[in-house]
């Protein structure tokens, strides 16, 4: 089974040092949310996993073969149409111009495009749009790892739930692994099997908790349920500052499971 391992990962940028001791695992079929305040280095830490930067220390194993990303910002091509933006990773793997094209309409049926909406250009789009687009780019080339950088961020309720379900059903159908980067605990109870909460200065573990509720059982009401009990967790509520604490005394290592997940 493919996987990643990640062993005493530290960063800096010039004397400070903004992630220390960082040791996880994600497994094939996995989704891991990384849950904690803006400044805890959370994007520099999926930046370092997708390649985009080299950390000052790490051992680092990545077993999985392909790797998509989505940012919080869509980062559409402005002078490709969205068929083309969709496909953009086909053409990086020389897929021949007319199956990335059926490819990218394929995926774009499932997302809620049409093909009108495929021949527009992203300035031509609305956010929801261009983020269906993004995603669809990701999901296209089929990826074992799939990294999320807080994607769904600024969507409105609505079109967040859509794109829930469509990435759920993603990974359900490819065993596809997902590392997700949230601030938002109420997401990451919806989609992951696993969050650790992260504290800042400099960015590191304080918990993990593992959610053992099949996710076709989570209703709205039980993530509701759970995402209150999580905020009152007096390790969630140090990462976020929302209690005094000592960080140094309550600091545990991932690996200490707190499983919250039980059925009601």
């Amino acid at each position: 089974m493919s996987a990643l391992h990640i062993r005493n990962l530290q960063h800096k940028y010039a004397l400070t040092e903004v992630l220390s001791q960082i040791n996880l695992d994600l497994l094939a079929g996995e989704t891991l949310a990384l849950v904690g305040p803006s400044g805890c280095g959370k994007s520099t830490l999926l930046h370092i996993i997708a390649g985009l930067l080299t950390p000052t220390e790490a051992l680092i194993e990545n077993q999985f073969r392909g790797m998509a990303c989505m940012f919080q910002e869509p980062r559409l091509l402005p002078w490709k149409t969205a068929e083309d933006n969709i496909g953009l990773g086909l053409k990086a793997l020389n897929i021949p111009k007319q199956a990335r094209r059926q490819q990218a309409r394929d995926i774009a049926t499932t997302l809620g495009l049409t093909l009108k909406d495929l021949d527009k250009y992203p300035h031509e789009l609305s956010g929801g749009m261009q983020s269906r687009i993004a995603l669809g780019r990701a999901l296209i080339i089929k990826p074992n790892l799939l990294l999320l950088d807080e994607p769904f961020s600024a969507l409105d309720i609505g079109l967040k739930l859509e794109l829930y379900s469509l990435l759920r059903q993603h990974i359900t159908e490819r065993s596809t692994a997902v590392l997700m980067i949230t601030h938002d605990l109420m997401e990451a109870v919806r989609l992951a099997d696993r969050i650790l909460m992260m504290v800042p200065e400099p960015g590191r573990l304080l918990g993990e908790f593992v959610i053992t509720r099949p996710h076709s059982t989570r209703t709205d009401s039980w993530i509701y349920q759970k995402t209150a009990e999580l905020m009152a967790n007096e390790q969630v509520r140090i990462g976020f500052g929302l209690s005094a604490g000592n960080l140094a005394l309550n600091q545990a290592s991932h690996t200490h499971k707190q499983h919250v997940g039980c059925a009601l």
